[in-house]
């Protein structure tokens, strides 16, 4: 019997582990009061008496971002802090990617989050990194999905002809984003010059001219 007993709480203890993640809901829903300034753990809930339907649908993405940038891709999130207050308390958040031809999402990770992501229009190479340093990537059509595992570095770039769409959904509600050369070359304040330097094997000269395409202002 104590046998059994010590299995079952194992089980159980495993079971807590691997569905450890953002806390379930409590109510049928929460849509987020926007205008409430009351910081918890998530966002204050709009009484369930003023909730509509209107609440739960999201247009954001009819429109297209604008990509006229040196990257050449334009963002619009659906996330429940910003224009998707229904998404409060269910643990996704959603971004459309607009890119021009040959535009760059940069490596980057989501610290709280994994990410589906599909291809809407046009042909997108994307990747990532395990812990091994491997990379898995590929190129996905109109139709294609792929998978960044939570927290691995990852990128897209728009290998098609023309201009590109793809859609993102992230499990969690607030899955962050941490961009590799602006986080390291980019930090506030600087990370040491010695560390980048001996970490990339790179020169002074170099460090500074990468600082200096990085952070607006900048000069060496």
């Amino acid at each position: 019997m104590a046998k059994l007993m010590l299995a079952f709480v194992a089980t159980a203890l495993l079971v807590a582990c691997v569905s450890a993640g953002e806390a379930s809901p409590i109510n049928d829903f929460c849509v987020a009061d926007l205008k409430n300034t009351l910081m918890i753990n998530g966002l204050a809930c709009k009484s369930s008496a003023m909730v509509m339907s209107e609440d739960f649908l999201f247009k954001g993405f009819e429109v297209d971002a604008d990509t006229n940038n040196p990257l050449g891709i334009g963002i619009i999130p659906g996330f429940a802090a910003v224009n998707y207050p229904a998404l409060n308390t269910q643990g996704l958040s959603l971004a459309k990617i607009n890119y021009a031809k040959g535009g760059l999402v940069p490596p980057h990770t989501h610290p709280r989050a994994a990410e589906v992501i599909t291809v809407i229009k046009g042909e997108v190479y994307m990747g990532f990194v395990d812990t091994a340093g491997k990379l898995f990537a590929a190129t996905l059509k109109t139709g294609d999905f792929f998978n960044f595992p939570k927290g691995l570095v990852h990128f897209q770039l728009n290998v098609g002809s023309g201009h590109a769409e793809t859609l993102s959904v992230l499990n969690a509600q607030n899955p962050g984003i941490q961009l590799m050369a602006t986080s390291l070359f980019g930090s506030s304040p600087f990370i040491r010059d010695d560390v980048l330097e001996r970490a990339f094997g790179i020169s002074h000269d170099t460090q500074e001219q990468i600082r200096m395409a990085l952070v607006p202002g900048y000069k060496a």
